[in-house]
């Protein structure tokens, strides 16, 4: 007795056949365009992952307003902001207190 397995014969007979191949052929060409309005949009909305530069991975708590004066000047010398750098997150450390409105208040020493 052969024992066959005859959910393997029907797949094999369901993909060989021409008409199915279309169908396949057919809805991923449809599928692949239907995509493309939503990837060649170009409404101005993120042409670029945000770039810019943080603080804290090089310099911790150790940042000042001459540091990151610095920074920035670099930034734009070297053609960083040129190739849309926009943004310097100081992370952490510039901030002394809140005031009464909840409002963060600058380091006065680092940050004058």
């Amino acid at each position: 007795m052969i024992n066959r397995n005859y959910k393997n014969d029907f797949l094999i007979s369901f993909f060989s056949s021409k008409l199915t191949v279309n169908v396949i052929v057919i809805l991923t060409v449809f599928v692949i365009s239907s995509n493309m309005k939503a990837i060649t949009q170009n409404d101005g909305v993120a042409l670029t992952p945000p770039l810019g530069w943080n603080s804290w991975n090089k310099f911790g708590c150790d940042v000042n307003e001459e540091l990151i004066q610095e920074i920035a000047d670099a930034m734009v010398s070297t053609g960083m902001k040129e190739a849309g750098y926009e943004y310097i997150v100081i992370d952490d450390c510039w901030q002394v207190d809140r005031d009464q409105q909840g409002n963060i208040i600058a380091d006065p020493e680092r940050f004058p």
